[in-house]
């Protein structure tokens, strides 16, 4: 299969997604390229600031790592919930020639592919890695507390519904401590999309690449939302919130019921 560039390549609907996006390249080339695009992070923009002093850590089961992350995020605690990503780690085993034969390209937005045996780079790498991480709880946070705010466009604030003390008021963590990972699936797709994520996996150094749909629990409502997680050794750690498969924005979540989620998982090629 060729690959071309598309660090903004849309994601692929799963069956019974909510609010699908079309696209006009074939859907498994579509989410062969977002796995990929999602892994090295070039869908992301740098967010501002650097890595946390406190050390990554490695989790016995994907479920763990999201747990922790989304409990930590429930704590208000920021940092902690940013231990639980694989950030460290990609920055220090990129495959950076291997990164840009795949893509064919190097585009101003990929700012994570620079050299893994540079320590000017790799700390450049991992702070970029942070805040890009940071941003997507950003979003999910502005999802939950913001509900009219669209994540992937600007809102005006000028003579619309929403005024920039509405906003200021929105935005209180402490609304998020009824936030649970009610539910967490594993994503299943065809054999062409496992063998990319192992592709993608490699190369960043890791050992093996899934990605999980998650069930969220907030304020009694319930939202859908995706992980990608990355094994190294015996640890899995975060590598983004989405799913590429399941058409999961990035960090933000979006309403849904049981019966909706249900129908995400139920309808996944190869379950």
């Amino acid at each position: 299969m060729t690959f071309s560039p598309a660090p903004h390549a849309p994601v692929p609907p799963a069956p019974g997604a909510p609010a699908p996006r079309r696209s006009p390249l074939p859907w498994i080339l579509v989410a062969v390229l977002a796995v990929v695009a999602l892994v090295l992070g070039v869908l992301l923009v740098v967010g501002g600031g650097g890595s946390d002093d406190s050390e990554q850590q490695g989790f016995a089961t994907p479920e763990e790592a999201i747990e922790f992350s989304t409990e930590k995020i429930a704590d208000g605690d920021a940092a902690a919930a940013l231990t639980a990503w694989a950030g460290d780690a990609q920055a220090e085993n990129l495959d950076l020639v291997g990164t840009l034969e795949r893509f064919r390209a190097l585009s101003p937005v990929d700012t994570s592919s620079v050299p893994s045996d540079d320590e000017f780079f790799v700390e450049l790498g991992r702070t970029t890695r942070a805040g890009t991480a940071a941003d997507q709880y950003r979003r999910m946070a502005f999802s939950l507390l913001l509900p009219e705010v669209r994540y992937d466009t600007t809102t005006r604030l000028d003579g619309g519904d929403l005024s920039a003390q509405d906003v200021a008021d929105g935005l209180d963590s402490e609304r998020l401590s009824s936030l649970k990972a009610q539910q967490v699936d594993l994503v299943v797709g065809p054999e062409q999309y496992d063998e990319t994520l192992a592709q993608a996996a490699a190369l960043v150094g890791a050992d093996e690449r899934r990605e999980y749909v998650v069930l969220y629990e907030w304020d009694g409502d319930t939202y859908l939302g995706g992980v990608g997680v990355l094994r190294y050794g015996d640890d899995w750690q975060i590598d983004t919130l989405a799913a590429s498969l399941a058409n999961t924005p990035n960090g933000a979540l979006e309403p849904t019921t049981a019966d909706e989620y249900d129908a995400v998982v139920e309808g996944f090629p190869g379950s």
